[in-house]
Order: C-alpha cells, then structure tokens, then sequence
C-alpha cells in the first residue's frame, strides 16, 4: 500500500535486510538476517493483501458507530475487521477481531484498530482505497467540582453587564493558592465592589468532554438539614448575594454543576460539592457603658466591647464631635471576642462628651457616649 511518499510492497518476519540482488526475468533476491532467509520479490501482484491500522485515540471512552473506505473494489473485495481496548497497544485484554460491514461490532472502549482485507478479482486488478473514516460518540463524563472558596465578607461579583463607577475593590488571589490578603484598591476593578452586607463564594469546575456547565447553588445552616435555592442557572463560577435577609451563623453552600447546556435532555450528568462553613455576621459589636471621669487636667475613659461572632477589629473615640481618634484595648492588639478599653486623654473645662466607636472584622459598628461634668 501507499501513504503519503512511502510505498510498502511486502512484509516478512526477518528483521533485518541485508543484501538485494536482481534475478533473471526481473524482480530481486531478497537476503535477510535474524532470521537468515532468500526470498525472491517479482513484478506480480499478490491475490491477497492486509493492512492493519495504528490504534485511534478516541480521547476517552466512546461508542463506535461506522467504518467505511472510500475508493474502488475494481472487480475485487475488501473486507473489514475492528478491535477496541482501553491500552493504548493492542493487548490481551483487547477486544477480539470483529468482522464490520458498516457498524462497528467491537465494544466501546478508548482505542480502536482496524484492519483491511483486500482481495483481487479474477482478471487481477486490486481494490484501491484513499481514505478509511470511523464515526464515534465518546460517552459523557459527569463535570467536577473540586474547591469552593468563601470571599471576603461586604463585598459583591458584579453583574457582567454593569458599568462600575468609582468604588473600593478587591482583587482576589488565584482559587485554590495560597491564603493570602485581597488587594485592596479604589477605580473601577471587574473583581469585587464593596457591598455592605454581601457574601459570596467561587468554586472552580471541570469536564473532561469540554461541556459548557452550568451551576446551582443552595444553602442551609450548619444546624439546618433542608438545603434553600439561593440561584439556579449560573454560567459563571462564582456568586454573591445579600446576606442581610439571613440570621447570624454559619452557613454551608452546595453547588450543582451540570453538563445539560451540551448535551441531549435526559443523557446531561450533574456533580456536587458542599463548602467549608461560611460565617454571616451583620450585627455589630456590643458596647458596655461609656464610664468617664476627670482625673486632674485628663478623663479616664472606660468601655467594654464584645462581639458574639467576629473579632474585634477597630476602636475609636471623638470628644464633642471632634475628629475619631484610634482607641487601643489593654491587651494593646485587636484580635479576640472580647475587649476592655482604658484611657487616658486630655480633659478640659466644662461638659466633656466622649463618643465611641467599635468595628469587628464584617465592618459592623456601634457607637455610645458617656459624659462627664463640669
């Protein structure tokens, strides 16, 4: 047969060709090693002749539909056959040869081999061939959902369609590396966009037959057992809602990906994954009494905060609605439940209002005021 450049106009079992020689009435002598053989080559056509194909890669499991040739029989036959395994050599555990008509009878599999049988009619002319085509289905894997990752607390996807004006926003670290803080910036960033209130998660997802997903989300409480629809019909990976309308807690997130966008009604596969808890906190912290006294030309000033869920972040206090002046806790660092503050600040004559200000980390803040005479 031919490919391309290359004729190939016989085979034997030796390995080695060693020496040519013309013969008398033409055609050559053929001397081959390991093992040492004389054959002799003519001018003739074989009655007889086979060619087996290099094993097609379907790319992953798939149905076989059918093998047909283009070209001319001239008079004679040309006979298919198919084998099929999951190795990409032919091997034990390779399907048998199976005679085709059309429909490939081998059983579905990655792999597939063909092999060609053309005989020669009476008068001698061989069957020509040009092309071999196969037909095949691979057969649909489900998509894969392998992280889902909370996003910062108070900040929002936005809509692919809105024009942001100029905000506070976030860049996010790639999913799935390492932690590390957002990136805080102001202008018009198709990242995050500051939103009091919201949540959000992004999740990365995968189909090994290149199937466009689609993804549903659906939350419960960690104490709750039903999951709630929050958003059906996502073509994005990610997703962020209002929080507001939620109780205070934690909260688990299950997303669906599904194959349906590409594939037949009833032949779609779906996948699942629950995420880490997501903490939803919306109240800000509670502040003790604002106890205020004079001692000698200063006030002492004493308040206790605390937060039910979220650390501490950031106190502050104004004197008669002058400028927020950073307050530290006695444990000089802001980082638990829990904070007691003591100062000392400058006093002056007559009725002095001290206002504070406490944050925890979901940016919930409460004042209170305390006085003191003159």
């Amino acid at each position: 047969y031919s490919y391309d450049q290359h004729t190939l106009l016989t085979t034997a079992a030796p390995t080695q060709v060693t020496a040519l020689a013309a013969a008398r009435g033409g055609g050559f002598f053929v001397v081959t090693g390991n093992i040492g053989k004389l054959f002799r080559l003519g001018p003739g056509m074989e009655k007889e002749g086979a060619y087996e194909s290099e094993p097609l890669d379907a790319g992953s499991f798939s149905d076989w539909g059918r093998l047909s040739w283009t070209g001319s029989a001239h008079g004679g036959t040309v006979s298919m056959e198919t084998r099929s395994g999951n190795l990409d050599r032919p091997q034990q555990n390779w399907s048998p040869w199976a005679r085709t008509a059309a429909r490939i009878e081998s059983p579905a599999a990655r792999f597939l081999q063909y092999r060609l049988t053309l005989t020669a009619a009476a008068d001698g002319r061989s069957p020509e061939l040009r092309a071999v085509e196969s037909a095949y289905q691979p057969r649909n894997i489900a998509p894969v959902i392998s992280i889902i990752e909370g996003t910062p607390f108070n900040y929002r996807f936005p809509p692919q369609s809105l024009t942001l004006t100029p905000s506070t926003s976030i860049t996010l670290p790639p999913i799935g590396g390492k932690r590390t803080t957002p990136t805080v910036s102001v202008g018009t960033s198709q990242t995050m966009q500051f939103a009091k209130g919201y949540v959000g998660a992004r999740w990365q997802a995968s189909d090994d037959n290149g199937d466009a997903l689609g993804y549903k989300v659906e939350i419960r409480g960690v104490n709750e057992r039903e999951w709630k629809l929050l958003k059906d019909d996502l073509d994005d990976r990610q997703y962020s809602w209002d929080s507001t309308a939620f109780p205070d807690g934690e909260y688990l997130l299950r997303v669906t990906a599904t194959d349906a966008p590409d594939n037949p009604k009833g032949k779609e596969l779906t996948s699942q994954l629950v995420s880490d808890p997501i903490l939803v906190d919306n109240t800000p912290p509670e502040i003790s009494t604002v106890a205020v006294a004079r001692k000698g030309n200063q006030l002492e000033v004493r308040w206790t905060a605390a937060d039910a869920l979220t650390p501490i972040e950031r106190a502050e206090y104004s004197v008669n609605g002058g400028e927020w002046t950073l307050a530290p806790p006695t444990t000089t660092v802001s980082d638990s439940l829990q904070h007691d503050y003591v100062l000392l600040i400058p006093g002056a004559p007559g009725e002095q209002v001290v206002t504070v200000r406490v944050s925890d980390r979901n940016q919930n803040t409460k004042t209170r005021d305390g006085r003191v005479g003159p």
